[in-house]
C-alpha cells in the first residue's frame, strides 16, 4: 500500500488523521501523517485494517 492510497481510502471514508489514529488504537497521530508522507513504511497489520475500512467489513464498534 502506499502513501496515496492510504489517504485515498481515510479522506473517502470522511476520516481526519485522528479519527485513524483512534482507529488503529495510536496514541500519536504524527504516525499517520509519517505514513501519508511517506516518511515511514506502512505496516502489514494497518493495511489489513484499511483494507476492512475500504470493504465496509470493518466492525462499528472500532468506528470512533
Amino acid at each position: 500500500m502506499t502513501p496515496t492510497e492510504l489517504k485515498s481510502i481515510r479522506e473517502r471514508f470522511g476520516l481526519t488523521q485522528s479519527d485513524l489514529a483512534a482507529i488503529l488504537r495510536i496514541s500519536d497521530i504524527r504516525t499517520v501523517r509519517r505514513w501519508e508522507q511517506g516518511e515511514r513504511p506502512i505496516s502489514g497489520p494497518v493495511q489489513v485494517v484499511l483494507e476492512l475500512i475500504e470493504s465496509g467489513e470493518l466492525p462499528a464498534r472500532y468506528w470512533p
